[in-house]
């Protein structure tokens, strides 16, 4: 297996983008910020962004280790299924 080298970027949007190294493709992932928080945070969200980029690429590895292994996991839960059964137009509330 091939390497992935990955690059967080700014995007003229203000976005933060997580994509290929390289590629000028579509970015993988992207973090928004409101107005009020970018004020908050002021040069602080860029380090915001990467903390939660990284979460994110730590578990999309882990999900593709489990899913590997099989979709039974020891401790009986499944993600991938509780998200298949919200998939209706609803957004999902995680608290």
């Amino acid at each position: 297996m091939s390497d992935m080298f990955l690059e967080i970027i700014e995007l003229d949007d203000g976005q933060i983008a997580l994509r290929r190294a390289d590629s000028n493709d579509e970015p993988i992932m992207r973090i928004s910020f409101s107005n009020d928080v970018r004020e908050q945070l002021d040069e602080e969200c860029i380090d915001v962004a990467k903390v939660m980029l990284t979460a994110g690429i730590h578990m999309i590895s882990d999900l593709n280790v489990k899913g590997a292994v099989g979709p039974d996991r020891a401790d009986g839960d499944n993600d991938l299924e509780d998200a298949e059964a919200l998939s209706d137009d609803r957004p999902r509330v995680i608290h």
